[in-house]
Order: structure tokens, then sequence, then C-alpha cells
């Protein structure tokens, strides 16, 4: 994974130095879909969204990675404790679909609900190697089913989220501690993709109730194009649910 990565991160690399090289050209385009996406912004829920309001959301979630630990980290899989506002411990863990190598699952587990399972004593939850041991072998029985998979070329392709239920609702709302999780999941699979999680993580909490489908579930896609404008520009133009938005 890790040398998948470096590579993917050099072709990246590349393609934002051809860009680079066209910003007129291609600050005009965005120009163009920034006003279509400007449009669709302010249509369903009328809601609108400032540079401050974004400027605090990246503040938060910049304090709120000091509590974050990482468990466990292999190739396949990644287990990280965090702090949520309410002061409690919750963990994040995502791995490898064993049957589509395009998709990475994840899924939120509450330190609560380790005890309350009997999956670990309340006297073991110091203990980092029986925590991430436990939530390992337990992954499946905590997935809701969320998950971000890759589609297309470096080039013409992207990332595609799908929240489910339960965690779209706890995206929405709007807790800091999702954008640095967010932040983890994509670091990798899209260039710039531990700062685009905060905004990922801000633009669903905004939109959830205007664009979630009807389980209550809801999808964020990001072209790879677009996530490499994010160093020119400070956005990034997503689609969440069924309309675009640049956040």
């Amino acid at each position: 994974m890790k040398r998948n990565k470096s590579e993917m991160f050099a072709i990246f690399t590349v393609i934002l130095l051809v860009s680079i090289a066209f910003v007129p050209a291609v600050m005009a385009q965005a120009e163009s879909q920034n006003k279509e996406y400007a449009d669709v912004t302010e249509n369903p829920n009328k809601v609108s969204i400032s540079e401050e309001d974004i400027k605090k959301a990246m503040e938060k979630a910049n304090e709120t990675s000091k509590s974050m630990k990482v468990l466990k980290e292999t190739d396949k899989e990644k287990i990280v404790s965090f702090k949520k506002e309410d002061g409690s411990i919750a963990y994040l863990i995502s791995w490898a679909d064993e049957k589509n190598p395009n998709r990475t699952n994840f899924a939120f587990v509450d330190q609560s609900e380790l005890v309350y399972k009997k999956l670990i004593s309340t006297a073991d939850l110091n203990d980092s190697s029986a925590v991430a041991a436990v939530i390992s072998a337990s992954k499946v029985s905590f997935w809701n089913g969320s998950y971000l998979e890759t589609y297309g070329s470096a080039t013409t392709g992207g990332v595609h989220i799908h929240f489910s239920a339960k965690d779209g609702l706890w995206l929405a709302g709007g807790a800091a501690t999702a954008a640095v999780l967010l932040g983890i999941i994509l670091d990798g699979p899209l260039p710039f993709g531990d700062a685009i999680g905060a905004l990922v993580a801000f633009g669903v909490a905004t939109f959830y109730w205007a664009e979630s489908n009807s389980d209550n579930s809801i999808d964020v896609r990001i072209p790879y194009a677009n996530a490499l404008q994010y160093p020119l520009t400070g956005h990034v133009s997503m689609q969440i649910g069924s309309h675009w938005y640049t956040i």
C-alpha cells in the first residue's frame, strides 16, 4: 500500500505541475464552474457558506487532531482512537475490502460499545494493543455500510464516499472530529486528502438534509482534477448528493 501511495502521489504531482502551467485556462474554467455551483448552492435550503465558516471548521479540525492516536496501522487496516466533543473516547477503523481492491470500508466505534458488548473489560481499555485486536476482530459487526472507493484513472477519475444513514447523521451533527477522521480516510486515495477531509465534513454537515438519499445515507464524489485545485484556490468542487458545491 505504501508503494502504491507513493506512485499515486508521483502521478498527482506531475498533474499538478501541468495544471499550474496552464493556470489562466484552468482558472477561467473554474470561474465558469463555480458560478454554476454557486447557483446550485443557493437552492434547496438557501444555506450559504462563508470563508469564515470554512476557516472555523479548519481550525476546529486542527484542535481535534491533537487527541488522535494510531493504535494499529498495516497495509490493509488502520485503527485510530479519538476524543469526541463530549469527552468520551471512540475509534475509527478502516480496512481494505476483500472483494473490491478499489474500495476501503470504514466504521466508527464508541468505547462504551466495546464494554457493553462484553468484547473487552473496563480494566483493559488502557491497553491499546488489546483494544485494537478486539476492534479488528469484530470490525464487520461495527460496520454500517460506509466506504470509500476510487474510480477511473489517475487523470480522469476520483473518489466516491458513501456514508451510511448512521454515519451520515453523525456527520450532519457537525462533529468537529469528523473533519479529522475524514482526513485520515482520504489521505492516500485523494491528493491533499488530509486537508480536504475537513471540507467534506463541513459540506456534508451543511447540506445533509437537502442531499441525503431516501434511506438517509449520503454520497460524495470528488474528481482528482478538482482536488488538485485545492493548493491553488483553497477550495474544492465536490458532488454532494445530486448537486455540485464549491467548498
